[in-house]
């Protein structure tokens, strides 16, 4: 059903309608992992890793229809107060898993698109951990070491934090989340000679708390998982990212790029409940990407940011 509503929306223009109304606001998209398996994994049943071809499909639609920028491109932009080219977007792969290196980053290089990864310091491998770098079945749950974070970093891949652990910030007490994001960042710059980054929230969950001692702590900005786009004056600490998972086609994907699927969303959302829900995670975190148009025609949520 999903899928054939967009494919609606798709053939009579209303994405094409929805990317130009929002083509001087930056798209974030948020990615987790892309995968060498011709079929999804049992296990993984949000699509929580893409299909590499239709991963390669998506950024080949990006390149005939938007500009790919850099997160710091966009951020030294907004400080400096100066426009960016109409329709851009930003690409951020979560949690560091090992197979953007395997899968995503030779398909991203030969389109020359620049990424951003967020990396859970915790889960981060050992040095000795063997150095293919071939996809394999593995790399689908494993994470990246030091040691390939590095190379990646001479490849002009963006690192951010992502915390130490992974937990819903909004729930940890004021001392945990504070340690959450302060050692993240301190691992992080250490390892890689990184004075400043970006921080995205884990699961999307975020406080008015969490979000003022994430101010505190310089990082650069921090990035939701709240469907929509980004305008000239969006916080930079409440930044909009639109998650995309392995069942979006290229109707849904064109849907999300182009801000309509966060448009329908708004407009079918009462307004009490979205002003209930402002600083707290999303209601439907735990589902699928791909089962919006089964709830409120566009929520994004995900399983395990």
């Amino acid at each position: 059903m999903k899928r054939r509503f967009f494919s609606l929306l798709h053939k009579v223009g209303l994405t094409r309608l929805a990317a130009w109304w929002n083509r001087k606001h930056v798209i974030i998209l948020c990615y987790h992992g892309v995968t060498e398996r011709l079929e999804r994994h049992p296990t993984d049943h949000s699509g929580l890793h893409i299909r590499a071809d239709r991963f390669e499909a998506q950024l080949n639609y990006l390149r005939r229809h938007y500009k790919v920028i850099s997160l710091a491109e966009f951020i030294e932009a907004r400080k400096r107060n100066v426009p960016l080219p109409d329709r851009s977007v930003v690409l951020t792969f979560d949690d560091g898993y090992r197979n953007f290196l395997t899968g995503a980053l030779p398909r991203l290089i030969a389109r020359d698109m620049r990424v951003s990864v967020f990396l859970i310091t915790d889960r981060i491998q050992p040095e000795n951990q063997s150095h293919v770098n071939e996809w394999r079945e593995s790399d689908d749950e494993t994470f990246l070491s030091w040691k390939e974070i590095k190379e990646l970093q001479q490849h002009g891949v963006e690192f951010g934090s992502h915390t130490c652990s992974h937990r819903k910030l909004s729930e940890l007490g004021a001392v945990e989340a504070e340690r959450e994001l302060r050692v993240s960042y301190q691992t992080i710059a250490a390892h890689l000679s990184q004075v400043t980054m970006p921080l995205a929230f884990p699961y999307g969950a975020y406080s008015e708390a969490v979000i003022a001692t994430t101010r505190e702590l310089s990082y650069t900005c921090a990035l939701t998982t709240d469907a929509g786009t980004n305008a000239p004056l969006t916080d930079l600490f409440l930044l909009r990212r639109n998650l995309i998972g392995d069942d979006d086609d290229e109707a849904s994907f064109a849907a999300r790029v182009s801000g309509l699927t966060a448009l329908l969303q708004r407009a079918v959302t009462p307004f009490r409940w979205r002003q209930r829900r402002k600083y707290t995670p999303k209601a439907l975190a735990n589902s699928s990407p791909g089962l919006e148009l089964a709830t409120t025609l566009g929520t994004n949520s995900k399983a395990k940011d």
